[in-house]
């Protein structure tokens, strides 16, 4: 039973430690045009060379996303923190 609560806690630590790396680094490059794997493979598959261009909703989730890392990263370093000190009682 404690080992489960163990791996809840350290799994929150773990996931909290990486949403604020990853939003750290998102807020980093927010301004790089960036493109993902699966819109690669498409644009490889299609032929083509450009990317669509950025629009408004693009911009906004580049600002959004990293910001919602760095909120809800530390929020699950505490739960984890929370939940491995109860276990000592």
């Amino acid at each position: 039973m404690d080992w489960e609560v163990i791996l809840k806690g350290l799994g929150l630590l773990t996931f909290g430690a990486l949403f604020v790396w990853f939003g750290i680094d998102g807020w980093r490059h927010r301004r790089e045009e960036r493109i993902s794997l699966i819109e690669a493979a498409i644009l490889k598959a299609g032929k083509e060379n450009e990317p669509l261009p950025f629009n408004r909703w693009d911009r906004m989730t580049a600002y959004v996303q990293p910001v919602l890392l760095l909120i809800f990263g530390p929020l699950m370093i505490l739960g984890g923190v929370a939940v491995l000190s109860l276990l000592g009682e």
